[in-house]
């Protein structure tokens, strides 16, 4: 998970709920978005498990089955730059092997979503894990993403997104 500390900046517990919430919406379009993009047998795992490690969903498109980690973010950052990259966590390699090796999913392919979300409207990316190349976090800039699937391009939401500008207390 994002830790603002690490920029000098004050997580509180008011941002910490902004961004569950901001999660939970991710995760609620990511069900339209892979249900759109021809994905069946979609489950969503924190169902099955309170914080399932690394995915969120399991799915199948085209015979093959994919455990897929939903990461929405602020499109911008609060300085106003694009939010470049979406942090998958410090041990996604850890919890995609551990997952891997179970025989329970040892045939599924290790995934992401990623939900870019502005103030009226998404765009949504799909990949592998393997394409991030030993990175922990989905590169945002715009030569990356054009090796990514586009799962959607400025769609509209009707979300209230007032509440989920970058707003942060500063350390002194």
């Amino acid at each position: 998970m994002y830790d603002p500390a690490k920029r000098g900046v004050k997580l509180t517990s008011i941002e910490g709920k902004r961004f569950k919430k901001l999660g939970d919406i991710g995760e609620s379009i990511a069900m339209e978005v892979l249900l759109y993009n021809q994905f069946q047998s979609i489950v969503d795992l924190n169902e099955v498990k309170t914080n399932f490690p690394f995915a969120d969903f399991s799915a199948e498109r085209d015979g093959k089955k994919y455990l897929i980690s939903v990461k929405a973010r602020n499109k911008y950052e609060r300085s106003g730059g694009v939010n470049s990259r979406y942090k998958l966590g410090a041990k996604v390699y850890q919890h995609v092997e551990k997952l891997l090796t179970s025989a329970e999913w040892s045939d599924y392919i290790p995934a992401w979503l990623a939900i870019s979300i502005e103030p009226k409207c998404f765009d949504a990316y799909f990949g592998l894990v393997e394409q991030l190349n030993g990175g922990r976090g989905i590169n945002m800039s715009d030569k990356a993403k054009r090796s990514y699937e586009v799962f959607a391009l400025n769609n509209p939401h009707d979300y209230d997104f007032s509440e989920f500008g970058n707003v942060y207390e500063k350390k002194c």
